[in-house]
């Protein structure tokens, strides 16, 4: 799994946009993109695990909602899409409001696209406190792949803020990812282990070595967690949550797709998933190499754009010949 939308580096903060790729056409079709191979690869029917019950939804947020996806992908589940009070001013037994907010609007769908379903987008920060009145408001609030754009206390904040605006027994869907990547299922840390390996995985003499030093350097350069899928359970406890539902994924990239999960390798996430990678790796190394924080698995920085460059030629062959893969894990905490 990967991040959907990416944080920007501390050193080009301030510069009005809030994350690093424009909100042009290609990027929107690639979180489209993204969304549909996180759901392919955790098996659900729809936007939400089984263990959550739509026919108990009726106010519904979005957080962090980049291109509104998940909300869209919701909308049109028929248990929903039959309660949605649209066209206004349609009384619907049971009916279902459904909200979506991010700290930029930028990658929301046209007016036209939320108006259709009857979608309220707003700009916020999660890790500021909502508004009074949205306290208690909301039965459901998902939020998604922030591994790469929170730290500790953003994630303290968020969560604490997310609680505010539920009602009680209110759920929290979240599904996040660690940005480590390994070889094999063999070679990844057990799910009861206390986590990953960072020496091991960042001096690792060859091309996901050099992966990881982009991909875990960067979450350890910005005061990200680097292990949320170990962290995510025991922090939704922390924040007051009663984790009802879990599990730990691995998410393949490149030619491990084949041999993993065949059947996505034959709707075109192979390559998908390799290109995706590839095109978060070029701008994390662009960020880190900027900031003279690139280095190889020897510790060594580097000191030119031609070497950032064989370097991510060489992870590109690597995921297309060989594959890697990730942890990724979703929860679904209900308020107590």
């Amino acid at each position: 799994m990967s991040t959907g939308s990416l944080a920007l580096a501390d050193d080009t903060v301030g510069h009005g946009s809030l994350y690093v790729i424009p909100a042009e056409n290609p990027e929107k079709e690639r979180l489209h993109r993204q969304y549909a191979f996180k759901r392919a690869l955790c098996g659900w029917n729809g936007p939400v695990p089984p263990s959550v019950d739509l026919s108990f939804v009726s106010d519904v947020l979005d957080v962090a909602a980049g291109t509104c996806v998940w909300t869209l992908d919701l909308a049109m589940m028929p248990q929903i899409r039959e309660r949605l009070s649209v066209p206004p001013g349609r009384l619907v037994n049971g009916g279902v409001t459904l909200s979506a907010c991010d700290i930029e609007t930028k990658f929301f769908p046209d007016k036209a696209v939320t108006d259709k379903y009857g979608i309220k987008t707003f700009q916020h920060d999660v890790t500021k406190p909502f508004s009074p009145d949205l306290h208690g408001k909301f039965d459901t609030v998902h939020v998604s792949f922030l591994f790469l754009c929170l730290t500790e206390d953003g994630w303290t904040s968020a969560l604490r803020n997310c609680f505010d605006v539920l009602k009680p027994g209110g759920i929290l869907l979240i599904d996040e990812a660690d940005p480590v990547l390994y070889p094999n299922v063999s070679s990844a840390p057990s799910e009861d282990a206390t986590g990953h390996d960072l020496d091991k995985a960042l001096s690792t003499l060859d091309w996901i070595g050099k992966a990881n030093r982009i991909y875990a350097g960067h979450a350890l350069e910005n005061g990200f967690f680097p292990d949320m899928t170990y962290r995510l359970p025991r922090m939704l406890r922390s924040a007051g949550f009663e984790v009802v539902d879990t599990k730990r994924l691995f998410a393949p990239a490149g030619r491990v797709v084949r041999t993993l999960r065949p059947d996505l390798a034959e709707v075109g996430f192979e390559e998908f998933s390799a290109d995706n990678l590839i095109f978060i790796f070029r701008h994390l190394a662009s960020s880190l190499f900027a900031k003279g924080k690139l280095c190889t698995p020897q510790g060594a920085v580097v000191t030119s754009i031609e070497e950032m460059e064989r370097t991510l030629k060489e992870i590109d062959e690597g995921l297309r010949s060989e594959g890697a893969l990730s942890c990724g894990r979703y929860c679904v905490g209900k308020k107590v």
